[in-house]
C-alpha cells in the first residue's frame, strides 16, 4: 500500500485522499479531514473498510432529504397515491431538521430527539402524539434508511434503537354510547344516511361518498363495497386492499331507513348539487349535523340565551370514523367472531380487528369487576345496616 500523503490546509486541518477506483475512465478519490494525521488515518481506514464491504462511500454523503425523495419516488410506483402522500408527510417530520445532513452521519440521538419532541407536541394538533402515531413515524423514517442500505450506501439503520416514552398517550377511537347511537337513529338530517351507513354497516367515509344505489340490494339486505373516493384527486378509486372489496349485510334499522328515502338513483349520499361530496362539503355537512344533535340533545337548562349568540356545545362530539368504530363495537357486543368481523370491516390484517376486540374485552372486564365491587359494597352496607337495626 502506498504511503498516505497528508496536506496541511489553511484552516489548520490535515487532508488526505483515498483512492476509490476508476469512474468513467478517470481515477476517483475521496477526501478525508482531521485535526491530526492520526485522525485522518483513522478516517481513511474507515473509508477503505466501507469500500471492502461494497458500500458506495460517495453516495453516503448525499443528504437525508435526497434519499427520502428516492424512497418516495420508488414507493409511488408500487403503492397508491394516498399511501405515498402519507409516507411523505410522516418522513417530512424528519426532513425538516435533518434534510441537509448526510444520511451516513445521522445518529440515533438525533432521531430520538425528534420523536421525543413529537411525543410532547404534534405540530398538527398541538397535543401530545399518540404511541400508535409515533410508531408509524418511526416505521416511515426507517424505510428511508433501509432503502439506503439496500442501495449499499450505509450499513446501519439508526432507527432501530429509537424508544417511545412510556407516558406517551394511547390513541383511542371511541365508540358511541347506547344513548348516542339512539340519537343518530332518531334525528332526521341530511347527514343521517351517511352516519347510519358508517354506524350500522361499517363503511369508511370514502366508501360512503362513492356508494351508488346500484350497489345496494334492499331485498337481500346487502351492500357491495367495490370502490372508494379519493378526496385529494377527486376521483373514484379501487379499495386500497383486496379485503376492502366486500359484501356487507345490513341490519333492519338501516334497511328501513334506506327504503324510506325518495329517488333511489345515482349517488346515495350526494352533495347539494348532486355530485360526490368534497372534503369541504363533508366538513360543512358534519358540522351542521353535530350542531343539530347538540341543539336537540344538549342540556341547556338555566342557560341565558340572551348572552349566548351561538348554541354552546353540550354533547360529546364524534368524528365519522367513530361511527365505523362503533360498528365494530356492535359486532363485538353481538358476539360476531373476529374472523367474520374482519371481513365485514374490510380490514386487510386480522390483527387490526383483533386489536379492537381485545381492547373491548379489556373494557368489559374492567366494567364487570367494577360491578362486582359495587355489588359487594352494597351487600356489605345492607348487612351492616341490618346488624345495626338488630342491635
Amino acid at each position: 500500500m502506498a504511503r498516505m500523503r497528508y496536506k496541511k490546509r489553511p484552516d489548520g486541518r490535515y487532508e488526505a485522499k483515498v483512492y476509490l477506483g476508476m469512474v468513467d475512465g478517470k481515477k476517483k478519490y475521496k477526501a478525508v479531514y482531521g485535526a491530526t494525521q492520526k485522525e485522518v488515518q483513522a478516517k481513511a481506514d474507515a473509508v477503505r473498510l466501507q469500500l471492502g464491504k461494497g458500500l458506495d462511500v460517495t453516495a453516503s454523503n448525499d443528504s437525508f432529504a435526497v434519499w427520502a425523495e428516492h424512497l418516495i419516488d420508488a414507493k409511488q410506483r408500487t403503492c397508491s397515491p394516498a399511501q405515498a402522500r402519507m409516507l411523505k408527510t410522516r418522513v417530512g417530520y424528519f426532513t425538516a431538521p435533518l434534510g441537509t445532513v448526510p444520511i451516513g452521519r445521522i445518529k440515533l440521538h438525533q432521531l430520538q430527539g425528534i420523536i421525543d419532541a413529537l411525543a410532547q407536541r404534534n405540530p398538527c394538533t398541538g397535543k401530545p402524539t399518540a404511541k400508535k402515531t409515533l410508531r408509524e413515524y418511526i416505521i416511515a423514517v426507517s424505510q428511508v434508511f433501509e432503502y439506503a442500505i439496500n442501495n449499499r450506501v450505509i450499513e446501519h439503520n439508526p432507527t432501530r434503537g429509537i424508544r417511545i416514552a412510556q407516558d406517551a398517550p394511547k390513541e383511542t377511537r371511541r365508540a358511541l354510547t347506547l344513548k348516542e347511537r339512539q340519537m343518530v337513529l332518531d334525528t332526521p338530517h341530511r347527514a343521517q344516511t351517511a352516519a347510519l351507513l358508517m354506524m350500522l354497516a361499517g363503511l369508511r367515509r370514502g366508501e360512503v361518498t362513492a356508494l351508488l344505489w346500484s350497489d345496494i340490494d334492499l331485498d337481500k339486505k346487502t351492500i357491495s363495497v367495490t370502490k372508494s373516493y379519493d378526496f385529494k384527486n377527486r376521483q373514484m378509486k379501487a379499495p386500497k386492499t383486496a379485503s376492502g372489496r366486500r359484501v356487507v349485510y345490513m341490519p333492519d334499522d338501516l334497511v328501513k331507513h334506506l327504503q324510506a328515502l325518495p329517488g333511489r338513483e345515482g349517488i346515495v349520499c350526494a352533495s347539494m348539487v348532486g355530485t360526490m361530496m368534497s372534503e369541504t362539503a363533508w366538513a360543512r355537512l358534519w358540522q351542521c349535523y353535530l350542531n343539530e344533535l347538540n341543539r336537540c340533545y344538549g342540556n341547556f337548562a338555566g342557560l341565558d340565551f340572551a348572552k349566548n349568540r351561538k348554541w354552546p356545545v353540550m354533547i360529546e362530539l364524534f368524528t365519522p370514523h367513530c361511527l365505523r368504530h362503533t360498528y365494530c363495537t356492535i359486532l363485538y357486543e353481538a358476539g360476531i367472531d373476529v374472523v367474520t368481523a374482519k371481513e365485514l370491516m374490510g380490514h386487510s390484517d386480522i390483527k387490526t380487528t383483533l386489536g379492537i376486540y381485545t381492547h373491548l374485552s379489556q373494557e368489559k372486564t374492567e366494567k364487570d369487576i367494577q360491578r362486582l365491587n359495587d355489588f359487594l359494597c352494597s351487600s356489605n352496607a345492607r348487612q351492616e345496616s341490618k346488624e345495626s337495626v338488630d342491635t
